[in-house]
């Protein structure tokens, strides 16, 4: 599993609270040319910008800042051929919709590779409408995944673009967990939706404040 810094922050915030939630033990790092110059800290240490996680057969990326625009792409087909050359069941991404294009009471959409098609029936929810896009990193790995015919979904609930937006997060991660059979409680999630909003913007804005000076 692994999501994206995109719309709401949703794939960044649904994998983080699923490490979290699943007490996932970091097992190593995604190395790169042109590393984020930022590292954060927990109660456990410091943490690197790229982490994998794993809780039993559950293997989690994480990337708790976003790569350097230049190698985004490359970043996105690392990861997936890792998954396919180490022979993973199956993938699920985590993105975000932008909600000005909901249509009908669906909180999710999903975009399933061919080869998850007879496993996509696990998710009750339907795929995207034709002629909308997904985009960034997140349509990398999805191409990647479709040209290796690799079973793997990414899990797009509908989310506020201009913030970053918990809600949404929750309404992935619970439709995973139901799908995938895991116990994993969203409600501290939905209840400190608004600090954790607001935290991660800051965090956000600072980041990119700092690489907007380094990188011009």
């Amino acid at each position: 599993m692994t999501g994206f810094h995109g719309i709401g922050e949703t794939g960044y915030i649904g994998i983080s609270y699923l490490i979290h939630a699943l007490s996932a033990e970091r097992i190593g790092f995604v190395k790169v040319a042109y590393p984020p110059p930022f590292i954060a800290t927990s109660e456990d240490g410091i943490v690197t910008p790229f982490e994998i996680f794993k809780k039993g057969k559950i293997v989690l990326v994480k990337l708790e800042f976003t790569p350097h625009r230049s190698e985004e792409a490359e970043f996105s087909k690392a990861v997936a051929s890792w998954a396919v050359k180490e022979k993973f069941r199956d993938a699920v991404l985590v993105g975000g919709l932008d909600s000005t294009f909901r249509s009908g009471k669906d909180n999710y959409r999903i975009v399933p590779t061919q080869a998850y098609l007879p496993m996509s029936k696990k998710f009750n929810a339907t795929t995207l409408d034709p002629g909308l896009f997904v985009y960034g990193p997140l349509a990398v790995i999805l191409s990647e995944f479709e040209i290796h015919h690799f079973p793997a979904v990414a899990v797009l609930p509908y989310a506020t673009a201009a913030r970053a937006d918990p809600g949404a997060a929750a309404v992935a991660i619970r439709n995973i967990c139901k799908a995938y059979n895991l116990k994993v409680d969203v409600s501290d999630l939905e209840k400190d939706a608004k600090e954790i909003e607001q935290e991660i913007d800051r965090r956000m804005r600072q980041t990119k404040e700092s690489l907007r000076t380094m990188y011009v």
